[in-house]
């Protein structure tokens, strides 16, 4: 069992299809991805959008929010790997597609894996999850729980 870390943010300029976030990992450990949710809570009128989420071997370019990847247990290290959000093209560089889903943004998302499914993230390479539908302005709130091992 590795260390577990959570990454949340706010993104409060969503309106195109855009890569939601990303996590790297380092070229000597593995990731294994534990849970993905979002919100939103800046309007009532709903609207639906399509989601993906894989893994890819070159990182786009987004802001880096590794000071947002917090340990679960506040004694382990800080996050060695990456952390980006806010890409304004969705990544697609070697991208295998894990999972797509169609979603209500008013209802939210929100994916438990189990240990069977968790996606793997090997050394050096990354999970992304894309917003793959433009949407109406809106402010979502995300977090990813993953596990490093290595």
């Amino acid at each position: 069992m590795g260390r577990i870390y959570v990454l949340s943010n706010t993104l409060t300029t969503v309106t195109a299809a855009e890569t939601m976030f990303e996590i790297g990992a380092l070229t000597n450990t593995v990731l294994y991805i534990r849970r993905i949710r979002f919100t939103q809570s800046t309007t009532e009128t709903d609207d639906s959008a399509l989601v993906t989420w894989g893994y890819y071997t070159a990182s786009g370019t987004g802001t880096d929010i590794s000071a947002n990847v917090e340990p679960l247990d506040p004694g382990d290290a800080a996050f060695g790997g990456t952390a980006e959000d806010n890409h304004t093209v969705d990544i697609a560089t070697g991208e295998i597609v894990l999972g797509r889903e169609g979603i209500s943004l008013l209802a939210g998302f929100d994916m438990t894996f189990l240990p069977r499914g968790r996606p793997v993230i090997p050394g050096a390479g990354f999970f992304g999850f894309n917003l793959d539908s433009a949407i109406t302005s809106v402010t979502i709130v995300y977090s990813c729980e993953f596990e490093e091992v290595g």
